[in-house]
């Protein structure tokens, strides 16, 4: 029976440090030598030497301003157990930062200069800030510093504005994403998408095809036509032909020369993209944020015009933890908008409107899972722009849904022994590893580095040392409202080092008792359609061929299914491990385009959000130095 095998990687969550860019440093280092050389000189050389003073104070600030901006990236992990935006928010409780007073800039332990920065609030949006940067650089020191009756320092200042963004998460921008090692093992698998893991992607020279997809920045609509601007050419070409897309790996793609493509033909080297930049998983750790959008929006789950989930499920008297939904053509499973089920959920059968199901525990879907109102096709006529803007607009309002697991997504009959046979194999599979301490890159089997050899410069020598290792929580934190609820001084800080799920405590290895029922299948259990004592495996398929929704976890995705006809998963998987064992005929991975168009998707509200990257709006050379009063001896 033919089997197959795909898996997962981590991002790499650290905090970004005191990191200065490449060119500052050069700058500084090579002004440095200049300085020196001009000071032996005879010539009086007065305006080259203020020359190179301008070069390197302004240097000096813009390190400022990059640590300025490290500084408020850092803040918003703190808090990113809650809202990644809440921690910048809280630096600016009186609508100043001084984030840095008269820092030494060091390079190679020499110090080149000092800095002084202050941030402002210009704009400050749920999800979006805007912030003026004023920073200073200095040399030889700031004026606190100067000796009694040294002359001023040289001194240059600029005003350098950015812009924060919660934007949509990119992990939805692949049909399969693995936040680990990804793994095709099969020459039947079709990834009409992108297939993308943060790890290393292995192939094992089998031959799947993968068409790759096309990504966009923003969708916009007039009236009822799509358009898709922001094209991302990720194979360089210069050209917007639709053949962009593909594979990706935030380490090494291995046997991949037999991958084909769409049409025939090989995957060209192009489409295949080692060691690119990892995406960040959100993190599901505290649901509150969710909860508190779900009741904004009046969000509801009914099945048969019986309402059963108002926003949150298992917050009112009554109700149990967890949710057991199963529809049927007569009567589906209708969702409108976000709701947050505080427990595990069963899920199965026909399912009808827009919305998405946050889990607090695991959720399984024992059978096929399947929309009353699909899309016409599953995937536009072809890749390009013109095609993919006629499905959206034909499509945007046919039914979705994602599914969110803060712990595992199990699919299929769980409770049958080859089932577990099967899936516990690969939970621990030494390439699969999901125990945390995997190291600083948060990808298990990269102790040695990229150059293969131990004891270089490259190893990821936190891997494997049996220590969780983790930044934590300061009393400068507390001081700063950076501590969530549920953490103090010394806490691990969710999603630093080698916490890669992002719950601030140490997890060992999957094993099937995570993927096991957290209670019995009854009514003193489960609340929803669930008419009394049910056994899963009554419920439940060996042989699913249909799997509507988008889907994420950042725990494992495992799922045993062996139809005698095609397999198709129309939408998108996004998980940290995976341990997906099929037969049949193929399995087809069919990325649902409405997930296009960054924050802007068709159903971008219903989808987790991560800090965006910092965007510069403005910057300015200040005439004058805004820090003076405060510096002076």
């Amino acid at each position: 029976m033919d089997k197959e095998r795909i898996m997962n990687q981590r991002t790499n969550k650290r905090e970004a440090g005191n990191a200065l860019v490449a060119v500052m440093v050069s700058t500084i280092a090579i002004s440095g030598l200049l300085y020196g050389s001009l000071s032996t000189t005879a010539v009086d050389m007065r305006s080259s030497v203020r020359s190179v003073d301008d070069v390197r104070t302004t240097s000096l600030a813009q390190a400022g301003v990059e640590q300025t901006i490290s500084m408020l990236r850092n803040a918003s992990q703190k808090l990113g157990t809650i809202d990644p935006m809440q921690g910048i928010r809280n630096l600016f409780a009186g609508g100043q930062y001084a984030a840095l007073t008269a820092a030494p800039v060091s390079i190679g332990g020499r110090t080149f200069g000092e800095c002084t920065t202050k941030a402002t609030a210009v704009v400050n949006e749920p999800d979006r800030m805007v912030v003026a940067i004023d920073s200073t650089g200095y040399f030889p020191v700031a004026p606190s510093n100067l000796p009694p009756g040294a002359e001023p320092p040289r001194h240059k200042s600029m005003r350098v504005t950015v812009e924060f963004n919660l934007e949509r998460s990119r992990v939805f921008e692949s049909s399969y994403f693995i936040n680990n090692w990804g793994w095709f093992y099969g020459t039947n698998i079709f990834c009409n998408g992108n297939a993308r893991s943060n790890g290393a992607f292995d192939c094992a020279n089998y031959g799947p095809t993968v068409t790759g997809q096309p990504t966009y920045d923003d969708l916009t609509w007039d009236g009822g036509d799509a358009l898709l601007t922001g094209y991302r050419d990720d194979n360089g070409d210069g050209l917007q032909n639709g053949l962009d897309g593909g594979m990706f790996a935030g380490w090494s793609i291995a046997g991949s020369n037999n991958v084909k493509r769409a049409g025939g033909g090989l995957l060209p080297a192009s489409n295949k993209h080692q060691f690119t930049e990892q995406h960040e998983m959100p993190n599901l750790t505290n649901l509150s944020s969710y909860e508190a959008r779900a009741i904004e929006k009046g969000s509801t789950i009914k099945v048969g015009g019986t309402v059963l989930v108002n926003g949150v499920y298992g917050d009112g008297p009554g109700e149990k933890q967890h949710l057991y939904l199963i529809g049927t053509a007569a009567n589906p499973i209708e969702i409108n908008g976000p709701v947050v089920v505080r427990g595990s959920v069963v899920l199965a059968g026909v399912i009808k409107g827009q919305g998405a199901i946050y889990s607090g525990g695991n959720v399984y879907v024992p059978n096929n899972l399947q929309y009353a109102d699909a899309p016409s096709t599953s995937r536009p006529a072809n890749n390009t722009q013109a095609a993919t803007e006629a499905w959206l607009e034909a499509n945007r309002t046919k039914d979705f849904v994602a599914i969110m697991a803060r712990e595992n997504v199990v699919l299929g009959d769980h409770t049958n022994g080859t089932w577990r046979s099967y899936v516990s194999s690969w939970l621990a599979h030494s390439m699969n590893k999901s125990r945390e301490d995997a190291g600083e890159d948060g990808i298990p089997n990269t102790r040695k580095g990229r150059d293969g050899i131990l004891n270089t410069a490259d190893d990821d020598v936190l891997e494997d040392d049996g220590q969780f290792t983790v930044q934590r929580y300061t009393a400068d934190d507390a001081a700063r409202g950076l501590i969530p609820p549920g953490f103090a001084v010394n806490s691990p800080i969710p999603g630093t080092g080698e916490d890669i799920d992002g719950d601030g405590a140490y997890d060992n290895t999957l094993t099937l008792a995570n993927l096991d029922l957290p209670a019995a299948l009854n009514t003193t259990n489960w609340g929803g359609t669930i008419g009394g004592s049910v056994t899963f495996s009554s419920i439940a398929s060996g042989a699913m061929t249909r799997l509507d929704g988008a889907f994420y976890t950042n725990h494992a995705f495992a799922w045993l299914t062996t139809p005698s006809s095609a397999i198709h998963m129309n939408g998108a998987m996004v998980s940290r491990n995976e341990s997906v064992i099929y037969g049949g005929p193929g399995l087809h991975m069919n990325y649902d385009a409405r997930l296009l168009g960054g924050s802007n998707t068709v159903i971008g509200d219903l989808l987790p959000k991560t800090l965006g990257p910092v965007v510069v709006r403005d910057w300015t050379v200040l005439p004058s130095d805004p820090h003076a009063a405060c510096l002076l001896p």
